[in-house]
């Protein structure tokens, strides 16, 4: 005897919960590509930050700061916007004592030099700044 063409209501079930499964993996895996995208954003926004700080004191052929404040977990030039990075970036800079938590850009190019390294979990960014040549250039370590 034959039976009738068509899915019992347990496949069906199976099939449901298969789909709920992978969609449940996707979606958390999408979750955490989001956050390091932002973290990663955080690292450029700071080095773009930097190399605006070097260019305005060569412009205006003055010193130019850039602060940080980490525990705030925000930085910024005099006379614009403060920028922040994400909760879960830790941050640590290394500068000229004098300067305290500042990054200095001078006219001729050079600057007080120093690295930043941000830190998430098992990912770490440096960047580095150039005392002779003002230079900003960032990489992930491992």
């Amino acid at each position: 005897m034959r039976r009738p063409a068509g899915f019992t209501l347990i496949e069906m079930l199976v099939v449901i919960v298969l789909i709920a499964v992978a969609a449940g993996l996707m979606a958390t895996g999408i979750a955490q590509g989001l956050h390091a995208s932002r973290e990663r954003q955080a690292v450029r926004e700071m080095v773009f930050a930097l190399r605006q700080a070097r260019s305005q004191a060569v412009l205006d052929n003055k010193p130019a700061l850039l602060h940080f404040d980490l525990p705030g977990r925000w930085y910024g030039a005099p006379g614009q916007p403060r920028r922040s990075w994400p909760d879960t970036v830790q941050v640590r800079l290394v500068t000229a004592r004098q300067l305290g938590s500042a990054v200095a850009f001078y006219p001729d190019g050079s600057s007080s030099g120093g690295h930043l390294l941000l830190t998430r979990g098992d990912r770490q960014w440096r960047i580095d700044i150039g005392w002779l040549t003002g230079d900003v250039r960032w990489m992930a370590t491992p």
